[in-house]
């Protein structure tokens, strides 16, 4: 599939990624000559038809990106776009920038790594990190609720997500006069009371609306639940005298994981035992939350309570043998990567241990295979057994679940013309068409890849 630029007198979207799953995201918004995405994220999906450094389109012809949020699969994929080159701006909210900095780094490392264990380290169009710095030096913050003008005749507007520090829902305007088209973008959305983020800003109707679908369907366990099944996954852990390991990603799931550790130990909903953070990507983004923790619902600061962090790889190992219970939170949410690995093969093959999984696993990924129910598990050239217990524990998911899209979305039911679910598997994104179909949106649809929709 390639897209073919020209001229748009009316606004017309094509969606690029997240189109029928959870990554990617990716979407080409064209007016008159003006042509810019809505996110650039990695796609981290066996069935990818592209590469990493691989678009549907020549970059030198997008003239700006808005970004929702750093996650990988939204940010991720800025540097190629950089190295193919892309020479416009990227808009998002001041912290978004702080974070990207941080998340482009260790996004760029990774893709350096995995071209290596291809065989292909003198590939010239692997992105570097002065692609990711040419691409923070194209930053340009907007606070959240400041209207800006981006090009003549088009507009932005961030509100709070609620998703993760920074996130946003972008609010666009297109036109002057008479004819305005409306076009919202929710990226991620967040949760309500979930008591880390702040809640979701109301998202503003629009001519068309672009909604994430990733828990469509679906309820979280609220926060009564999350902690009862860790408090019985700890105490059985204790009794046998092992260890407790909880993979988790770096940016906005290991920071919401350690306030509910630290805050449930002081409301003693789960016992209180050492728990050590191996993630130095967590402790670089823990410092930009606490330099915005305005934005955030509580006072929070990783390095000030029952939190060890490990700097290197020897605190790493020792704290993962040191004698009696403990709490190991490492990077490598799905397990596929990051410092969750040498824990794991320290410990899953230890009936002692307990490894509790805290995020979305998708499928084929390590975490899901650990899930299964097999008696061992491949990785890293070798078979393990699967001795430890293995518990998913889920609620800690930033993700808005259908109870918060009954809150988004019902205020604005009469007053949006289209809507297009992207970010969701065909199951969540056909569930979530259904409820709304019910709230009184009349066009309703999930899209596929490559599909365009042009307003008139």
């Amino acid at each position: 599939m390639s897209v073919i630029f020209s001229h748009q007198p009316n606004p017309k979207v094509t969606f690029l990624g997240a189109a029928g799953t959870v990554t990617g995201s990716m979407h080409l918004l064209q007016y008159k000559d003006f042509n810019f995405l809505l996110d650039c994220g990695l796609e981290r999906d066996k069935k990818t038809e592209l590469k990493d450094d691989e678009f549907p389109f020549d970059p030198d012809i997008i003239d700006a990106v808005i970004l929702s949020h750093n996650h990988s699969d939204h940010c991720g994929k800025l540097p190629a776009l950089a190295r193919k080159g892309f020479r416009g701006q990227v808009y998002c909210t001041p912290a978004s920038k702080d974070l990207l900095g941080v998340v482009l780094k260790d996004s760029v490392n990774i893709q350096e790594k995995e071209a290596k264990h291809r065989n292909k380290s003198k590939n010239r169009s692997v992105p570097s990190q002065n692609d990711a710095f040419s691409i923070l030096d194209r930053c340009i913050p907007i606070e959240y609720g400041k209207t800006s003008e981006i090009r003549n005749g088009v507009s932005i507007r961030f509100h709070d997500a609620g998703h993760l520090l920074g996130s946003a829902i972008t609010e666009i305007v297109i036109g002057k006069g008479e004819k305005v088209f409306k076009i919202t973008y929710t990226g991620d959305l967040g949760r309500f009371g979930l008591p880390f983020h702040t809640n979701p800003s109301p998202i503003p109707a629009a001519d068309l609306l672009i909604c994430e679908s990733t828990y469509g369907g679906k309820f979280h366990d609220d926060e009564e639940k999350m902690a009862a099944k860790l408090d019985l996954v700890i105490r059985d852990t204790i009794k046998r005298d092992g260890k407790v390991l909880m993979p988790a990603f770096s940016l906005g799931r290991t920071q919401l994981l350690l306030y509910y550790l630290e805050t449930w130990m002081q409301q003693r909903k789960i016992p209180r035992i050492p728990i050590f953070l191996d993630s130095p990507l967590a402790v670089e983004i823990s410092r930009i939350y606490k330099k915005y923790g305005h934005q955030l619902a509580v006072d929070w600061d990783s390095e000030s309570g029952n939190v060890m962090i490990l700097d290197s790889w020897e605190e790493a190992q020792s704290a993962s043998f040191q004698p009696g219970p403990a709490i190991i939170v490492a990077s490598g949410g799905m397990c596929e990567g990051g410092k969750i690995l040498s824990h794991l093969k320290n410990h899953l093959d230890d009936p002692r241990c307990s490894i509790a999984l805290v995020s979305f696993q998708a499928p084929s990924t390590l975490g899901a295979k650990l899930l299964e129910k097999k008696p061992s598990v491949y990785f890293h050239g070798k078979s393990w057994n699967k001795w430890a217990e293995i518990h998913e524990i889920k609620g800690f998911s930033g993700h808005a679940d259908q109870s918060d899209f009954n809150k988004l979305l019902g205020p604005i039911a009469q007053d949006s013309r289209q809507v297009r679910l992207v970010h969701g598997e065909p199951e969540s994104a056909k569930a979530l068409a259904l409820e709304l179909a019910k709230m009184g949106f009349k066009d309703v649809k999930p899209v596929r890849r490559g599909e365009s929709v042009t307003l008139i």
